[in-house]
């Protein structure tokens, strides 16, 4: 069950005030009748005034609006489960999260630009699944592999390098680490591995770890950030940078080559990133050409209206508290309660 426009229930709220302006107009007019006369004053010169029947009224001009206020909202149930099937590919991305993607050759630096344009790419996928693992001397896994897109980006949102203290940039790693969450899945088509990184891999067995993940039918992909030249890391601090045990000042460059030769062993495509474009939105464009995974998904297809009885009470009552006046009748005094106020 569920409701079309839930939005109408702040009306809700209105019941207080009517509450509130009903005590005080009742409260204002007993004062007016004792300022005027006495009760047996008063009930002589209007005796068929009656409090009680305002009340009722009143009552059901409240209950009336309740029930208003549902049909408004219009309660829908659903009648019939529908299954719908959905194609699209499982996309690990690996983010490297080093102190080395601290630098600051592409603007704001490597890692801020990198989740830049990752988010921006999960803002605009549709079908496929996105999982995030991100690296430097060790990996572990951000995100599995989901179609939740606005928690995939709450994740890329809070990375940082210092989730990891281990520094390096284990890339062999990283990619068993995705070849491994991309194998739980039960369809075996559309499978990719997006690594984004400068390159810098501390480790062997990067070629050998793509190769392995392609003979199982994933296709490992590479983006290089940085530049070939080299640049200081920033630290947090104004001018604070990494430098050695001798005072000198570390520099990072893009290892463009191993990057080149892991995509080429993955059976993917490279891509260098630069202030312009982070190369993301190609890479998607490769993986969508892959033959996409069936996706299952249950969900009610109808849903039936169910505002008709609720604004048929609300119109039974809205009738009655009009045909019920506010003044007394002789006849049915006798057997209720109106003549009693």
């Amino acid at each position: 069950m569920r409701f079309e426009n839930p939005q109408y229930f702040y009306l809700l709220f209105a019941i207080i005030l009517f509450v509130a302006l009903q005590w005080l107009y009742i409260r204002r007019k007993k004062r007016a009748l004792a300022a005027f006369a006495d009760k047996q004053t008063s009930d002589k010169l209007i005796p068929l005034l009656s409090i009680g029947k305002q009340n009722l009224k009143f009552v059901l001009f409240i209950v009336a609006y309740f029930f208003l206020i549902f049909a408004l909202a219009n309660p829908q149930v659903g009648t019939t489960i529908g299954k719908r099937v959905r194609k699209g590919a499982d996309v690990m991305v690996c983010l490297d999260v080093s102190n080395s993607m601290r630098a600051e050759d592409i603007k704001p630096n490597r890692l801020v630009r990198a989740k830049q344009s990752l988010s921006n790419v999960i803002s605009q996928m549709e079908t496929d699944k996105i999982g995030l693992i991100i690296f430097a001397g060790t990996s572990y896994v951000q995100l599995p592999l989901t179609s939740d897109y606005g928690t995939a980006k709450t994740f890329v949102d809070i990375v940082s390098p210092d989730m990891i203290s281990n520094q390096g940039t284990a890339i062999a790693e990283v990619i068993d680490k995705a070849v491994e969450s991309l194998e739980k899945e039960k369809k075996h088509k559309a499978r990719a591995i997006i690594i984004i990184s400068d390159g810098e891999d501390n480790e062997e067995g990067a070629i050998a770890a793509a190769r392995q993940a392609r003979s199982k039918g994933i296709v490992v992909n590479t983006i290089g950030l940085g530049s070939k030249e080299g640049v200081p890391i920033k630290m947090d601090g104004a001018n604070n940078y990494k430098r050695d045990r001798d005072g000198k000042l570390v520099l990072t460059k893009l290892n463009e080559s191993l990057l080149k030769n892991i995509a080429s062993a993955g059976g993917g495509v490279y891509l260098k990133a630069n202030n312009m474009s982070i190369g993301l939105d190609d890479v998607m464009a490769s993986v969508a050409k892959m033959e996409k995974n069936e996706y299952e998904a249950y969900s009610y297809n109808d849903y039936d209206d169910r505002f008709a009885p609720f604004a048929f009470i609300a119109l039974v009552l809205i009738v009655a508290e009009m045909l019920i006046t506010e003044r007394k009748n002789k006849y049915i005094n006798r057997k209720f309660f109106f003549n009693k106020d």
